[in-house]
């Protein structure tokens, strides 16, 4: 099976052999960019917050921007197929880096994001310097400012693979599922990745103190699982 499903040289020495085993298994992108500079990326400059009037739509625009559409429904802004070009880093594969701002509504950079899609497949969320970033197990349109305090706090700041199912799943992969992320990742079922339902993600801007709820919908293209990825499918809401 041809290896193009991306990963991060980054990993702790102690979970290598755990990913390369899930690259080897997982790999089905059959629409992967080519690799660009760091420097195309880190360059680019985020534009002012994107104004969207309510019922309207509009092409995303950032940084290496290779795809995607935002809509606006009030106060929720629904993100599709968002998709950056790789950012080259050292080792093999080469870093597969996406970034976004909600205080944009934008694409962002390695120097300018609120949060960061990394890890195996993108799959891993995290967030930069003090902000902060946690998650809740209620309906999106339900979530208020009021839930950051008891929310769950995910390992180092970073959301990713919540529980493995199937059968013959090696230790080292079940390894990566620690129980506090937003994704299933389906051993026997295709290698897919499927959210976890109902879970909220929680985004905290140091500098305002303002939250933003997020949840992700799909990591596919047009958000058919099992296709071609990472395309981001998610929407978020300031609280």
């Amino acid at each position: 099976m041809t290896h193009t499903f991306k990963t991060f040289p980054k990993l702790a020495l102690t979970v290598a052999g755990a990913v390369a085993l899930f690259l080897a298994s997982c790999s089905k992108n059959n629409d992967i960019v080519e690799p660009q500079s760091a420097a195309k990326l880190a360059g680019g400059g985020v534009t002012t917050f994107a104004v969207i009037a309510d019922g309207d739509s509009a092409a995303i625009v950032g940084p290496g921007v290779t795809s995607g559409t935002i809509y606006r429904a009030g106060n929720v802004y629904t993100i599709k197929n968002f998709k950056q070009a790789y950012s080259t880093g050292a080792g093999q594969p080469v870093d597969g880096n996406f970034y976004w701002r909600f205080t944009d509504n934008e694409a962002g950079s390695p120097a300018n994001f609120n949060i960061k899609f990394t890890g195996v497949a993108t799959g891993d969320i995290t967030v930069g310097g003090s902000d902060d970033i946690r998650y809740v197990d209620k309906a999106f349109s339900a979530v208020t400012s009021a839930d950051w305090a008891t929310a769950s706090v995910p390992v180092s700041k970073t959301i990713g693979m919540n529980t493995v199912t199937g059968t013959g799943i090696p230790p080292s992969v079940s390894a990566l599922a620690n129980g506090k992320g937003w994704y299933v990742y389906g051993w026997s079922s295709g290698h897919t990745v499927t959210p976890v339902s109902g879970r909220v993600l929680l985004y905290q801007n140091a500098a305002s103190g303002t939250i933003y709820a997020f949840d992700i919908q799909s990591i596919y293209l047009n958000g058919v699982t099992g296709g071609s990825f990472p395309y981001y499918n998610f929407r978020s809401k300031a609280l």
